[in-house]
């Protein structure tokens, strides 16, 4: 995955700023806008603007489960690398499915903002 521009919203942390999360927790990565991350084989990955460090923080998500997202907002990218092609799902506040995301190992441009959970198998 590239990242993208930082989103038009992106200011200088804010001493209130909160990083984004997912629970259960997963292995992080951090990327400037324009860096480039590797989705490794068997992971669905996820980019969103972290305004606590200026950057877009990447999660992958191996372990197939159903992970309740926190301060995901604005506009970043997925990427499905798994196998057996398994299907990550996006679900709102209400649980309804908002988005698929097939492993194509293609990137996909995502509003995070009314997304509250991902199951990623």
């Amino acid at each position: 995955m590239t990242m993208p521009a930082a989103p038009r919203t992106a200011r200088p942390a804010a001493l209130l700023a909160v990083a984004p999360s997912t629970s259960p927790a997963v292995r992080t990565a951090y990327a400037g806008a324009g860096g480039g991350v590797y989705c490794q084989s068997g992971y669905f990955c996820a980019s969103v603007w972290d305004p606590t460090a200026g950057k877009f923080k990447i999660f992958f998500f191996y372990s197939c489960n159903r992970y309740t997202l926190s301060n995901w907002t604005d506009w970043a990218e997925a990427q499905n690398s798994q196998t057996g092609g398994a299907v990550a799902s996006l679900y709102g506040s209400g649980g309804g499915l908002l988005q698929t995301v097939p492993a194509d190992n293609a990137v996909y441009a995502v509003n995070w903002s009314p997304v509250y959970s991902i199951r990623n198998c």
